[in-house]
């Protein structure tokens, strides 16, 4: 499944001259409910969240798929994300496999991978606090 914007930009770059009748299409695609970025945006929130990943990251793949990100907030509520809960499991996991003795450095690997996850530096923070 794609976003209207992610298939316009695809046919875009495949038919450049057709412009007009492109959009005719996406129109009509999205009359007859083959294209509907409300779903799409419900079903990448609900594929999204199963993976250890932050807000931050959440929100880049919605602007790299074009797609409205007012509809995130309420979306990530009804699917029950909870930033906190995913960190923490995201920074057990990584413990697991972390192979550094000193201290701070290993402190600073797990920042950089949590940041890298898009977690908010406030939810790290306290992901790190409770490692402790």
């Amino acid at each position: 499944m794609m976003s209207r914007s992610d298939l316009a930009r695809k046919l875009k770059s495949k038919y450049p001259d057709e412009e007009g009748h492109i959009l005719k299409i996406l129109d009509e695609m999205e009359r007859v409910e083959l294209l509907n970025d409300k779903r799409y945006t419900e079903q990448l929130i609900n594929h999204l969240t199963q993976r250890p990943i932050g807000r931050l990251k959440i929100m880049v793949e919605f602007r790299k798929r074009g797609l409205d990100e007012k509809l995130i907030e309420p979306l990530l509520l009804s699917a029950e994300y909870d930033e906190e809960v995913t960190c923490k499991k995201a920074l057990e996991d990584k413990k697991k496999t972390l192979r550094e003795d000193d201290p701070r450095k290993r402190k600073q690997k797990l920042m950089n991978f949590l940041r890298n996850r898009g977690f908010r530096d406030a939810v790290i923070y306290k992901g790190l606090r409770t490692m402790d």
